[in-house]
């Protein structure tokens, strides 16, 4: 095996061996306080996640402002993440994840002081900086640090450590919040992201690479040498369509699930429901967790990205529409547990592989920019899928979400149907 550099330049041939996962920490410059910072970052973003929307309801009375401040940091964090790349080229990838972390986690400190309505959304915006470029800066730096036929699993493990920071972030914050105080929250985490901010010191800084129109012949030779390859396509972006409408469908499934499936169960159970909801939602994390991680050992085994894309988004479709067979069968909430596992292992896996077709389409400039269309496809799924569904359910109630869910994800399969016929035609 040959790990190299910081601009990943060393290619494996056909006969290198495999880069194991104890070799991505062990010799890989850089790849273990990515991860570490990572973990706390967003350790830190799931801490306040859950409480700051229920410390405005407490504070403020106003459910409308909760919503305001949720939108204010999801739109920020759009927005950061279609620059966040240009801030990349211009700082480096240390000091800009150094200033993720501080900018994610520490202005909540501010509300001890006070929480009117311009301290809400003023913090909500700079938190949806910092958040908009961690997102954007982590899978870049991932894409240029992995060594050649370790990208998938790289990527997995960054995948195991958020997912596994938010497992734990997720019912702290709450616990903290019930027990403690709200207080509490926000003092902790602002150190965790001080932490994470610390850690990010000791990340590798590769040199930005500069923005390439168009492939150049030495680089796609170095890539047809990779284990994981994909050919090269034309100099824009929409090479990226595809896998991004993927992902955006997916991640609509996943902000109606994470939404308004406590609702939903609580219909169901009024005395158990939501204890039991927030255990679907941990086992839709946990599977979801575990399948980025396999998703990206298979696809470094195959030597190409795209082999889970359809089991992903149809073990999605199947997910939502047995939650519908289950709620409105009247059949024991047991057996959502099957349906929640299933579709965390589908959105692991349509994750996963969008992100690496995304990657191993276009020139090594232009990862940055993939990584932001991936994380922007992300956040906009999530958020518009929420907000839209949400009105399915004012109209036609809960379970409809979910059906209509499913009919969303089924845009995404057509348009990689449709994409890899097109690549066919041009092969």
């Amino acid at each position: 095996m040959t790990v190299k550099n910081n601009t990943n330049n060393t290619v494996a041939t056909a006969d290198s061996p495999a880069t194991s996962t104890m070799q991505l920490f062990t010799e890989v410059p850089g790849f273990t306080a990515l991860s570490f910072a990572t973990a706390a970052a967003f350790g830190a973003f799931s801490l306040m996640l859950p409480v700051i929307p229920l410390a405005v309801i407490l504070t403020t009375g106003s459910d409308t402002l909760a919503g305001a401040t949720t939108m204010v940091f999801m739109a920020v964090t759009v927005a950061t993440q279609l620059v966040t790349n240009r801030i990349i080229r211009r700082y480096g990838y240390r000091r800009v994840m150094l200033a993720a972390a501080f900018l994610l986690g520490v202005p909540t400190l501010w509300y001890l002081v006070s929480m009117d309505t311009a301290s809400l959304l003023l913090v909500a915006a700079v938190r949806g900086m910092g958040f908009g470029s961690l997102c954007v800066a982590q899978f870049a730096l991932v894409a240029h640090i992995a060594p050649p036929g370790a990208l998938g699993k790289a990527s997995g493990i960054i995948g195991l450590f958020t997912g596994a920071a938010q497992m734990v972030g997720l019912p702290a914050g709450l616990w903290l919040s019930e027990h403690v105080g709200n207080s509490v929250v926000f003092i902790a985490g602002a150190l965790v992201a001080l932490a994470a901010a610390g850690l990010a010191v000791l990340i590798h800084n590769p040199a930005p690479e500069p923005v390439i129109s168009r492939p150049e012949p030495s680089l796609e030779h170095g890539r047809k040498q990779l284990r994981m390859r994909e050919k090269l396509r034309g100099g824009t972006l929409w090479v990226l369509a595809a896998p991004a409408v993927a992902m955006t469908t997916v991640a609509m499934g996943y902000g109606a699930l994470s939404s308004f499936l406590p609702a939903t169960v609580k219909d169901v159970d009024p005395v158990q429901g939501a204890s039991f909801a927030g255990l679907l939602l941990a086992v839709v994390g946990c599977a979801q967790m575990i399948a980025r991680y396999v998703c990206g050992v298979w696809a470094d085994r195959v030597g190409k990205p795209g082999s889970l894309m359809f089991v992903g988004q149809g073990l999605v479709i199947a997910s939502l529409v047995g939650m519908v067979g289950i709620i409105s069968g009247g059949l024991p909430l047991g057996w959502l547990l099957v349906s929640a596992t299933l579709f965390g292992c589908g959105f692991g896996f349509v994750s996963t592989e969008a992100m690496l077709e995304m990657f191993m389409r276009v020139p090594r400039g232009r990862i940055g920019q993939a990584s932001t269309v991936w994380n922007a496809a992300f956040d906009t799924g999530t958020g518009s899928g929420a907000i839209l569904l949400g009105l399915v359910a004012a109209w036609q109630g809960y379970t409809a979400i979910f059906l209509v869910s499913a009919l969303v994800v089924i845009v995404g399969v057509a348009a990689e149907i449709g994409d890899r016929r097109g690549r066919r035609r041009a092969s």
